[in-house]
């Protein structure tokens, strides 16, 4: 596929990511997919599945804005923003109704149409903090250094 046409799926993707059509997203997943974590950890599509649905009980308004988007050959990359409302468990946190708004980062490998590898980066520090887990003071310290 090409470069274009590699950012029309992932488009597509979270499009339906935007509509909770979780069904829908499976479908551009290769079967063998790997997400990889920031910790080096590799999650299959099951498990990916299983957050996913987490994450979207916990913030079930969830939607992500793509502000930046590029592509060369079967990679894909993005810069989005997340907003979301927190209305349920998260973490071992129960819902404090607070929204979030927070940047991530991703890399798609595509192969054939189909999602194989992900990459992902959310920054999880602003997200904590805007749902008063960590203190303002902490984060304006991490900034300024």
């Amino acid at each position: 596929m090409s470069a274009e046409a590699n950012k029309a799926l992932i488009r597509q993707f979270l499009a339906l990511w935007n509509r909770r059509d979780l069904q829908g997203m499976t479908r551009f997943w290769n079967p063998e997919m790997v997400h990889y974590t920031r910790t080096g950890e590799i999650y299959r599509p099951d498990q990916v599945l299983s957050l996913m649905m987490g994450f979207m009980t916990a913030f079930p308004d969830l939607e992500f804005t793509i502000d930046n988007i590029v592509a060369e050959g079967d990679y894909v990359t993005t810069r989005m923003t997340a907003r979301a409302t927190h209305t349920g468990d998260f973490m071992g946190v129960a819902a404090t109704g607070r929204t979030i708004s927070c940047s991530v980062m991703g890399l798609v490998h595509i192969v054939d149409g189909k999602i194989v590898e992900h990459w992902n980066i959310m920054d999880e520090l602003y997200l904590l903090q805007q749902l008063g887990l960590i203190p303002d003071a902490y984060l304006t310290a991490m900034a300024s250094s």
